[in-house]
Formats: structure tokens, sequence, C-alpha cells
């Protein structure tokens, strides 16, 4: 027992008092015999012998939700306030939220990254402490899910900060254990070991949802059999014409409580794998991290060429390289990681095969109120094979319209058959061209561009180039007269 152990005892009855049950003592303040006041009330006669409290304080700092696939840092501090620390060690333990045992560093654990969704890498201690000086007994032991380390000597007053290294793998909750183990005097086989324990959960959430988007090019439209004969609902590949520009859209969305940086987006073929499609993105790459607040999205053009017909094509995985806004959180260079983060999403095959017939429409960008322009539907055989084709044009209420609106038209093998309208638009704003429908005889099939294609603005009067102070160039209309 150490010199300052003391026992307390008394008897009382609750029968002959009217006032609360407190024990008295002498110098001492009323307080209850035990810790728990269901069992000083219940006048039970009991004597509870503890250790004396710890005057040491652990504590427990987080700087938010941790993201799967960052280095998250938990900074440890030790502060001694009347005690003298001697042999202390810091255990670290992280457990499953929903179950699961505490690791004990005896029991050796098979490295798996698909049964670890959390690791520990480390335990760094402050900046400039040398290893050297704190002695040959000096304990570091790190598992996926256990960590044993020394804690130096504290004097009363001192103070020894470390940092917990954490990487999610997968999002989930965590339970982490922090238990310090010192004893108060330099004498081990008299003193008795004190333990402090603290307990943090720690919600570790995924940081940047993925999303896809494939669009064809503006006013053309290739003739897919697939997307004729598929059914609806069911979970077909999207299809891509061969040898035909498709563009795919990649959204980047934070879905983080935090701001993010973003370094750069871009798809990479996997390995051991030859791409069989020309794929570059449009525009140009990330010169300068861009921020992400959260709920915000990045998107990212690219062009995608297909070379060979395939029923599953593989494109590759999206990379993305990111980090935490420290600046914006309002933390400092240390407490945040500096370090790239580098997320994968793989993305689905796709289905690639020849579109017999294609259309493209072809018109000014704008149209001025009363002048008239020439409107040209393009349809392209790319097959060996003679192709019957009808074609239909609906009126629009906007144009005044001269040309054929319905006819039927043989295309000759790798050849393109044009079809010529004038028209007048009456109507200034965002108008809708005549849209038209063109029918294969030979597969029985009827394709007709987007409402979006068949769409061109009209100007109440002829706009004109105005260099702006940035150097960049607007329309603006011409005031009338």
């Amino acid at each position: 027992m150490r010199p300052h152990f003391t026992i307390c005892c008394g008897a009382e009855s609750p029968a002959s008092m009217e006032d609360l049950p407190l024990w008295k003592f002498e110098d001492r303040v009323e307080t209850f015999p035990t810790k728990d006041p269901a069992l000083a009330l219940s006048g039970q006669k009991a004597a509870q012998v503890e250790d004396p409290e710890p005057q040491v304080e652990l504590i427990l700092g987080a700087t938010g939700p941790a993201l799967v696939g960052e280095c998250f840092t938990i900074p440890v501090t030790v502060a001694s306030k009347d005690h003298t620390i001697f042999s202390g060690e810091l255990k670290i333990n992280l457990v499953d939220v929903k179950g699961g045992g505490l690791f004990s560093p005896r029991e050796a654990e098979p490295f798996s990254m698909d049964s670890h969704h959390v690791e520990l890498l480390g335990v760094t201690g402050p900046e400039g402490e040398d290893e050297s000086l704190v002695g040959p007994d000096k304990i570091k032991k790190i598992q996926q899910s256990f960590g044993l380390v020394s804690v130096p000597v504290l004097k009363d007053g001192d103070s020894w900060s470390c940092k917990l290294e954490i990487k999610w793998h997968r999002p989930k909750p965590v339970m982490l254990f922090v238990s310090l183990g010192y004893f108060p005097d330099s004498n081990e086989s008299t003193s008795q070991r004190i333990h402090v324990h603290k307990s943090l959960q720690i919600e570790g959430k995924t940081a940047v949802v993925f999303s896809h988007q494939f669009m064809l090019p503006f006013r053309q439209d290739p003739l897919l059999l697939s997307r004729i004969k598929s059914v609806p609902g069911s979970d077909q590949l999207a299809s891509l014409p061969l040898n035909e520009t498709s563009i795919l859209v990649i959204s980047a969305k934070n879905c983080s409580e935090v701001p993010l940086l973003l370094q750069s987006l871009s798809i990479e073929a996997d390995d051991a794998i030859e791409r069989l499609c020309t794929l570059q993105h449009s525009g140009m790459d990330i010169l300068r991290p861009a921020q992400l607040v959260p709920g915000e999205e990045f998107k990212k053009v690219f062009t995608v060429i297909p070379k060979v017909e395939s029923s599953s094509l593989d494109l590759g995985s999206v990379s993305l390289r990111w980090r935490r806004n420290s600046e914006t959180e309002g933390l400092s260079t240390s407490a945040a990681t500096k370090e790239w983060v580098l997320t994968k999403h793989k993305l689905p095959n796709v289905q690639v095969e020849s579109p017999p017939l294609v259309l493209n429409l072809e018109c000014p960008p704008f149209a001025v109120l009363g002048d008239p322009f020439t409107y040209l539907v393009k349809i392209r055989n790319q097959t060996q094979l003679l192709q019957e084709v009808k074609f239909s044009l609906g009126d629009a209420q906007s144009f005044v319209l001269s040309g054929s609106h319905s006819d039927t038209a043989f295309v000759l093998p790798k050849s393109e058959h044009t079809l010529s309208y004038k028209l007048v638009p009456l109507a200034s704003g965002s108008q809708q061209l005549p849209r038209v429908t063109v029918t294969s005889v030979r597969y029985s099939a009827a394709f007709q561009p987007s409402i979006a294609a068949s769409t061109v603005f009209v100007f109440p009067s002829k706009p004109h180039l105005k260099t702006t102070d940035m150097g960049d160039s607007k329309l603006e209309p011409i005031p009338a007269e």
C-alpha cells in the first residue's frame, strides 16, 4: 500500500435520520461512503476500497471526421498535475463500434487489407524528440489495430504528446481506446500501477463520390441497334459508336463535411490491359488546386473514340488526387496532413458497336430575326449495303420552312445523303427547330435528334463581337436605329 492510502469506515441506520444519510468524518467534507449513491442510500453496510484518483490528465483531440484514404492524425497529450510519471506505457486499441474484441500485442494478426477496414499506421512523438535520449527500455509495438508506446519520465507539471496515424480503407465508425498505465514512484516493487482510460468514437466517411455520364457530340446521332432492342429497366451496358467521338463527363462530389482541394483528375488504364480506345480530356488540366466545398461537384469532360467492336470494353479507372483544405478549416500546418490522397474509381465496361447510319445536323450557331439561313440534315451510310431511309420533318411555328417535309431516299454504301432546307425565323429567343425523324427500312428502326440539339437562339438584331478588358469576347446585339 502507498503511504497516503486511507480507509474511512462508518455505519448508520437511515431510519433514524431525517436528512440524507451522508457520512461524516472529522476534517473531511460530507460525502457518500461509495461512489454509487444508490448503494449508500439503501443503508447497506459497505466499504469500498479503491485506488486514489490519478493526478494525470489524458487528452484525445480530433479535428473532425476521418476520410477514407487519408492518413488521419489524432493528437494524444499526457499532462502530469500532481503525480510524477515513472515507467509509463500508452496502449492504443481500435475496436469496431458494432462489436469486436481488443487485440492483444502477443497475438499475431495476419495483415489483410480486406479484414482491416481501419489500420493503425504508427505513432509519432513530439517534433524534435531524440529517441536515443529516451533509453533502451523504450517500447514501441504497432499492429493493424493495436499499439504500445512508452511514455518518458514526466515531472509534476510536465506534459508529453504524440500523434496517432490511422488510415480508413472503408467507411465505418471505430471506437478508439487509449489507456495510460504508470508508476507514481520510482520503486516499482513497492508502488502500484495507476491506469487512466479514455475512449473516442471516430466516424470514417467517404470523401468523394464519383458519377459519370456518356453523351453524344452536339447535333450528331448514330443509329445504335442495341438501344432500340434494349428492354426498359434492364441493366444493359452503355453503348458507344465505333470510331465515333463520344463525350464522357466525370463528376466528383464532395460528400464530406470538410472542404477539399483537388490536384488532378485523370482516367488511367488498368494494369496489363491494353487500351482499345482513344481517351483524352478536353481543355486544360487543373493547374492549381481547385477548392471543393461540401456538397459541391467538380466535373471534367473527356472524349472517347473506341477503336474495336466489343461487348464489354474496359475504359479504366478514374484517379483523383485530393486533400483537406486546412486553411479553410482553420488548422495549422502541423495539425493537418499535406500529403495528397489518391482515390480510384472503376468505370463500368461499355458496349461498342458499329452504327449503320449516322445523322448530323448543321445550322448556324445563332440566327437573326427575319434573316434566312440554311438548315442541313446529313445521313451517312457506314455499311457496304444500299440503305433505304424515310425521313419526315415536323412543322415549327417559329420558322417559315421551304423544302420537302417527307420523302424516301437511297443512300449509297460508304456515302452521305444531304437534305437542305431554308428557314426564316419569325420569333426571337431560344426557338425549336423543325425536328427530323429518320427511319431505316432495312432495320425497321427510327431515330431523331434530341430537343437540345434541335434548338437555336434567335437574336432580334445582328449581334457583334465586343472585346472585354480581360481579353475575352462576347456577343452583344447591335442597337436598332
